[in-house]
């Protein structure tokens, strides 16, 4: 099982910002990505770096298999604006 990390403060803020049902199920959904981090559905944007779809909301995560950790980079609703950096 991965340990799930996430990348900064402001990313703990995304988080907050989401209303409380899909905050919950965006948890749920990472507990699963902890036990497998490439599961059928993730989109792969870079060598190692993926996107998690749930409901409106996205994920951008990257696994460090070596190390068994997942650094969550970004919790963002969908936009155009959603995957820069």
């Amino acid at each position: 099982m991965y340990e799930i990390r996430v990348a900064s403060s402001r990313v703990e803020k995304e988080l907050a910002r989401i209303p409380m049902g899909g905050r919950e199920r965006i948890i749920d959904q990472i507990r699963k990505v902890a036990e497998n981090p490439r599961p059928s559905g993730i989109k792969a944007l870079a060598s190692n770096v993926y996107r998690l779809r749930v409901g409106p909301c996205r994920v951008i995560y990257k696994v460090y298999d070596n190390e068994k950790i997942i650094l969550i980079g970004r919790f963002a609703r969908r936009s155009e604006r959603t995957y820069r950096n």
